[in-house]
C-alpha cells in the first residue's frame, strides 16, 4: 500500500503520531511530504523542543528511502492508494492538486475540532465522540516511548499520587490542590510550557527525569489539557503504577477499561474514593497497572493506530 501524508512543518502530536505508525506498518512506502524535518530530529509534539525534552531515535530515519519526486504528477495518475493531509496543510492541496486525490482523508487533531466544509473526502477528528460525522482517532504511543518509560520500572515508590503538567488554570487547580492537602507526599508540580523566549521554564523536567519521576509514583493521574485528549495520558497508562484519569466524552476504539484497566473519576471526591482504595490495596493495584499497560502494549501503539485509520479509509472510501 502507498500513502501520501501531507504535512505541516510545526509540531503536532495527532498528525505526527499518526505518521510513526504508518512509518513502523508500511516503511518508505509512507511518503512525509514535505518532508517533516522535526520527527527525524527527535521531536514529539513541542512546538519549542530544548534538547532534554527530545526522543532521539523515536522516528525511523530517512536514509534516502523516501521517494518525494514528482509528487503532484504522482498524485493526478492515482498513484497513491490514499492521500492523507494534516488540516494545518489543507492549503498544500489548493497549491499543488488541482483536483482534490480520490481517496483523500483528513486528519483533525487539533485541541478543538477544526471547521472543516463538507466534501468526498472522510475526516478523522481527534476531539470527537464519533456523533459529528468524523471518525475518532485519539493520539496513541509509540513503541520506543513505552520502552523508555518500562526501561524506569525499577524506580523506587516515594510518592502515593504524581501529577507533572502545565500550569492551566481551567480546573486542575482545584484538584491538584484538593490532593496536595490530603496526600501530603504526592508529587504535583504545574510549570509554564517552553517558549521561544523561555525554552527552559523554571521547574520543568527533561523527559527522562520526567518519566523517573512518574515511575516513583503508586498511582499517576490524567486531567485534561487544552484538550481532552492528552499525550500524557498515554505516558500515564505506560507506566507501573494505576492509571486514575478524569473521564472522557471522548470515543477511544478498545477503550480501557474502568476497574479492570484504569480507574476514572468525575468529581473530586470520586477521585480522592478512588485514590484511598488504589493506595489501600496495593495487590490488586498491582495487577490492575499491568492489566493497563499490557491492554496499551496490545491496542493503543501508533501501530495499531494507523492499521485502525487504514481499515476506516478502507471501508469509507473504497
Amino acid at each position: 500500500m502507498k500513502i501520501l501524508f501531507l504535512t505541516d512543518p510545526y509540531p503536532n502530536y495527532g498528525p505526527d503520531l499518526l505518521l510513526h505508525g504508518l512509518r513502523k506498518l508500511l516503511g518508505p512506502a509512507v511518503v512525509d511530504f514535505p518532508r517533516k524535518d522535526c520527527v527525524y530530529e527527535g521531536v514529539l509534539g513541542l512546538g519549542v523542543c530544548p534538547d532534554n525534552q527530545r526522543c532521539p531515535g523515536w522516528f525511523a530515519p530517512d536514509v534516502g528511502l523516501i521517494d518525494r519526486d514528482d509528487i503532484p504528477a504522482k498524485v493526478a495518475s492515482d498513484y497513491f492508494d490514499l492521500v492523507i493531509c494534516d488540516v494545518r496543510a489543507a492549503g498544500l492541496l489548493q497549491r499543488h492538486f488541482p483536483a482534490l486525490p480520490r481517496r483523500l482523508a483528513l486528519i483533525d487533531g487539533e485541541d478543538r475540532p477544526a471547521r472543516i466544509a463538507p466534501g468526498p473526502f472522510v475526516i478523522f477528528r481527534r476531539e470527537t465522540d464519533g456523533t459529528d460525522f468524523s471518525i475518532p482517532l485519539p493520539m496513541a504511543l509509540p513503541m520506543e516511548i513505552l520502552q523508555w518509560i518500562g526501561d524506569l520500572d525499577k524506580t523506587p515508590k516515594t510518592h502515593s499520587v504524581g501529577f507533572l503538567g502545565s500550569s492551566f488554570d481551567d480546573g486542575r487547580r482545584k484538584v491538584l490542590e484538593s490532593i496536595t492537602r490530603d496526600f501530603p507526599d504526592a508529587l504535583v508540580a504545574a510549570t509554564q510550557l517552553p517558549t521561544e523566549g523561555e525554552p527552559l521554564p523554571e521547574g520543568r523536567m527533561g523527559r527522562d527525569d520526567y518519566y523517573r519521576a512518574l515511575q516513583s509514583c503508586h498511582v499517576v493521574l490524567s486531567l485534561p489539557g487544552a484538550g481532552q485528549d492528552t499525550f500524557r495520558f498515554w505516558e500515564n497508562a505506560a507506566c507501573n503504577a494505576v492509571h486514575l484519569s478524569a473521564s472522557s466524552p471522548l470515543f477511544i476504539p478498545d477503550d480501557f477499561s474502568n476497574g479492570t484497566h484504569i480507574l476514572r473519576f468525575s468529581d473530586v471526591q470520586t477521585l480522592h474514593r478512588r485514590l484511598d482504595e488504589a493506595l489501600r490495596n496495593q495487590q490488586q493495584s498491582q495487577e490492575m497497572s499491568e492489566r493497563g499497560r499490557n491492554h496499551l502494549a496490545s491496542h493503543h501503539l501508533t501501530e495499531h493506530r494507523a492499521a485502525y485509520l487504514i481499515d476506516r479509509a478502507r471501508t469509507a472510501l473504497g
